[in-house]
């Protein structure tokens, strides 16, 4: 009997992950947090590695390294400004 409210659940968590129109605005709003946070610290680690690229004298690879971290940080702040997915 277990397995099948299980297996209700997993149906009613697919479908709304499916449509996107039953999860509610805070939880799309911790997900977008959550996002943010980790696309953050990517960007951090992307930009200390460059950093030390330009240390140990290797700055074609620092400027490669560093526009990697620039093209993302565009990317992310032009999915935050855009007010409808689909714009982008």
């Amino acid at each position: 009997m277990a397995d099948m409210q299980l297996r209700d659940k997993m149906k009613k968590v697919s479908e709304a992950a499916k449509h996107g129109n039953c999860v509610p605005e805070r939880s799309k709003n911790a997900g977008l947090i959550v996002f943010l946070i980790f696309i953050g610290c990517g960007i951090i680690v992307i930009l200390a590695l460059a950093i030390g690229l330009m240390i140990s004298k290797n700055f074609i690879g620092a400027a490669v390294i560093c526009s990697i971290a620039a093209l993302l940080t565009y990317s992310v702040f032009k999915m935050m400004k855009a007010d409808n997915i689909g714009q982008l």
